[in-house]
């Protein structure tokens, strides 16, 4: 039989206590969760044309939803949405309430229906925030028929080349990987490309094909039209191509606007599909890496809404996306509901995989604060209180002390369930 040394044994109890420990502060938390959590739905902001002010719907857990507006009247749900037509206005219809009349205009569904867009940016959609994927498809831009249909092959932008690779074969095709690679190089293009950003569904009216970031900066358009390269060099400056972070592609029936582009130094832009000229939107306090993004285009206020868990932000504007107004505020959250303060007394902290509004899960570790210090010194009090029970020395007692002192009811499950080794009696003659 071997014989472990106390030094072995001690080692063996600390990397099963702090294993135990760690599991502890992610599972237990979740199954509290689970059992008594309140789901909160994030705030709804709009801004009136009626009112000429902010509007908004809170969700504050149990079906317990406020309709008011910056100002603090409150509403019944059928009066919140007669404030923002342009949103409801199927229901506006239904109600006999269009065509209504705002700033001396008519408007009547139809002509709301084709000034209504919606563009939205979420954090996790952003480039470097999600695994890239190397291969694209490019639809046929003409395809000849009433919707669009996947290639038969999908492109890859090399260091050198525009490689297209047939998905039947597995081989490249080089007829159009020089064709296009050719169209790219006569238009100026600068190999390898720094940003590839385009819609690969074919659930869409048309297809715009790809805005591309050549390696100096220059935005390119791409398309394939009637199987042959539409190149476009844009206008966009070089110097803030080479900014751009992200490049979200709409392809909407209303032609206007060709997506949203996000720059490192986070300001958000329209990209206009006629000239490619960049509308700067009015997005202070904007952060990409937390918050998501929404543009709600409407015949009168256009509207941008960006914010997180903790805080929404609007910014209604002009037909031409002048800020006229802006309001903040804060979104009711779980903290301070009951199940959270008892959750902040009893955990002292929370070990978590989060993605963090992005598609790459790490690590979180949430300390709880003062309020931790509850359940830290009520779990003191259960192993000194079973300590004395048992009887056991200072020395037996120490370890479980120091683990449940700075970890809680989690050290304390450790302790309970992965006793302190004993050393060997002597024996007595």
């Amino acid at each position: 039989m071997v014989a472990h040394s106390p030094l072995s044994r001690h080692l063996g109890w600390l990397s099963l206590a702090l294993l135990l420990t760690a599991v502890s502060a992610i599972a237990l938390p979740r199954l509290y969760d689970l059992a008594f959590s309140v789901d909160v739905a994030p705030t709804h902001m709009f801004y009136s044309p009626v009112r000429t002010a902010f509007v908004f719907r809170e969700h504050r857990g149990h079906h317990d939803f406020t309709y008011a507006d910056e100002h603090g009247e409150t509403f019944d749900r059928q009066t919140f949405e007669q404030q923002i037509p342009f949103i409801y206005y199927k229901n506006m219809e239904l109600w006999g309430l269009l065509p209504l009349t705002l700033d001396g205009r008519t408007f009547d569904a139809a002509a709301i229906r084709e000034a209504r867009q919606v563009f939205e940016l979420k954090a996790r959609e952003i480039a470097d925030r999600r695994p890239a994927i190397a291969i694209h498809p490019l639809l046929e831009a003409n395809p000849g028929r009433a919707r669009l249909r996947f290639p038969e092959d999908v492109f890859r932008m090399t260091g050198e080349r525009m490689e297209f690779l047939n998905v039947d074969v597995n081989r490249v095709d080089t007829t159009l990987t020089s064709l296009f690679t050719k169209a790219l190089t006569d238009a100026g293009f600068v190999f390898p490309a720094r940003l590839v950003a385009g819609k690969a569904t074919i659930l869409k009216p048309f297809d715009e094909g790809y805005l591309v970031v050549d390696a100096e900066g220059t935005v390119f358009h791409v398309k394939r039209v009637d199987g042959d390269p539409r190149v476009v060099r844009t206008s966009i400056p070089k110097d803030l191509g080479q900014s751009i972070r992200h490049i979200k592609v709409t392809e909407n029936e209303r032609r206007e606007i060709l997506g949203l582009v996000l720059t490192t130094d986070d300001r958000l832009f329209l990209l206009r599909a006629e000239d490619y000229r960049l509308i700067p939107l009015p997005a202070d306090g904007y952060d990409p890496d937390t918050m998501d993004a929404k543009l709600l285009i409407n015949p009168l206020y256009p509207t941008l809404v960006f914010g997180d868990g903790t805080m929404v932000h609007a910014v209604a504007m002009t037909p031409d996306y002048s800020p006229v107004a802006s309001y903040s505020r804060p979104v009711p959250g779980t903290r301070g509901l009951p199940h959270d303060v008892v959750a902040r007394a009893l955990f002292p902290f929370t070990l978590s995989l989060d993605d963090r509004g992005g598609s790459f899960l790490a690590w979180r570790l949430d300390g709880h604060g003062w309020a931790g210090l509850i359940g830290i010194a009520g779990s003191l009090v259960v192993v000194l209180a079973l300590a004395r029970m048992r009887h056991a020395g200072w020395r037996a007692v120490l370890p479980n002390v120091v683990l449940v002192a700075v970890a809680g009811v989690f050290g304390l499950l450790a302790a309970l369930l992965v006793p302190w080794p004993r050393e060997a009696r002597p024996k007595v003659g």
